[in-house]
């Protein structure tokens, strides 16, 4: 995330300057975006951005909440409808 020593505050990729200088106070940025000036700029298809990063692996623990959380769901739309027949 680039940040701003100047003006102490994170900014975006997109509102960087072009050539990897603050919008607001022109100082240079420092952060991983700021490694090529490619990346800064969204108009080029040349450099990275972070839709080619990677993503990781969801974990099993996750997995296993969401199922839980299915299942309760489940039980309790079970028990509403049997509710409203009875």
């Amino acid at each position: 995330m680039p940040w701003c020593e100047g003006c102490e505050r994170f900014l975006t990729p997109s509102t960087v300057q072009t050539d990897g200088t603050c919008p607001r106070c022109g100082r240079e940025i420092s952060g991983p975006a700021t490694s090529d000036s490619t990346a800064l700029d969204p108009t080029t298809s040349k450099g990275t951005t972070a839709d080619d990063e990677a993503l990781d692996p969801v974990p099993w623990h996750f997995k296993l909440l969401l199922g839980a959380v299915a299942l309760y769901l489940g039980y309790r739309a079970f028990q509403g409808i049997e509710w409203l027949i009875g």
